[in-house]
């Protein structure tokens, strides 16, 4: 799963609550609603006028392992009242991947926090290195089907035996047009020095990456 933000303004002063029902289905394919949406209720932003409210929903990253589907959601009164529903809003859902490649041969690990839709909702990314050959149980503990790699995957032995340049590829994800903006963990561990090991983060100078997601 990951998280993405969604805002309503408020048409006038009489609203009270205001909630996001959302679902999502194949490409091609119809959404279901009765009892299959999601629903999360928007917080008002402070000092908006009009008021303005945000929701962080979760939605998959693979739907039937493919990353590639719609998402479907509407807006309407909150709790209860499921009337006065707004039209319903459809948004093409991809993915993209981004990369970090190591030209020293001191990375062992690489970590994308990323967003769509602003810092509210922050996602992790476990990525990947390219010609590390290792097979793993993607049920066993500890490992996350979703996240696109394993931190198990970084121990340093078994980084050592891809040649340099190492390209260590995440995935972000988001509706089709958006914004993605990301940036990068970089880890060294399990040395046999061990007093060389360190964490530090690729912001770009402080500005972050992003890329549209086309």
């Amino acid at each position: 799963m990951f998280q993405l933000t969604k805002v309503w303004v408020d048409p006038n002063n009489r609203v009270e609550t205001v909630e996001i029902r959302f679902t999502w289905s194949a490409i091609g394919e119809a959404p279901e609603w009765q009892g299959k949406d999601e629903a999360e209720l928007m917080s008002i932003i402070p000092h908006t006028n009009p008021k303005v409210r945000q929701a962080a929903i979760e939605i998959p990253r693979y739907l039937d392992g493919n990353d590639h589907y719609l998402l479907h959601y509407q807006y309407g009164g909150g709790g209860e009242h499921h009337e006065g529903f707004s039209q319903i809003y459809t948004e093409e859902i991809v993915s993209r991947e981004v990369d970090y490649v190591d030209h020293e041969g001191l990375i062992t690990e690489v970590r994308i926090l990323w967003a769509v839709g602003g810092w509210s909702a922050p996602n992790w990314s476990q990525a990947r290195l390219e010609g590390l050959a290792i097979e793993y149980d993607k049920n066993a503990p500890g490992h996350d089907e979703e996240g696109e790699g394993i931190a198990d995957e970084a121990m340093y032995e078994m980084v050592q035996t891809v040649p340099l340049p190492r390209r260590f590829v995440g995935k972000v994800w988001g509706p089709r047009g958006s914004t993605v903006e990301y940036s990068i963990l970089l880890l060294r561990t399990d040395t046999p020095a061990g007093n060389d090991e360190f964490e530090r983060w690729d912001n770009n100078g402080g500005k972050n990456y992003s890329v549209v997601l086309g």
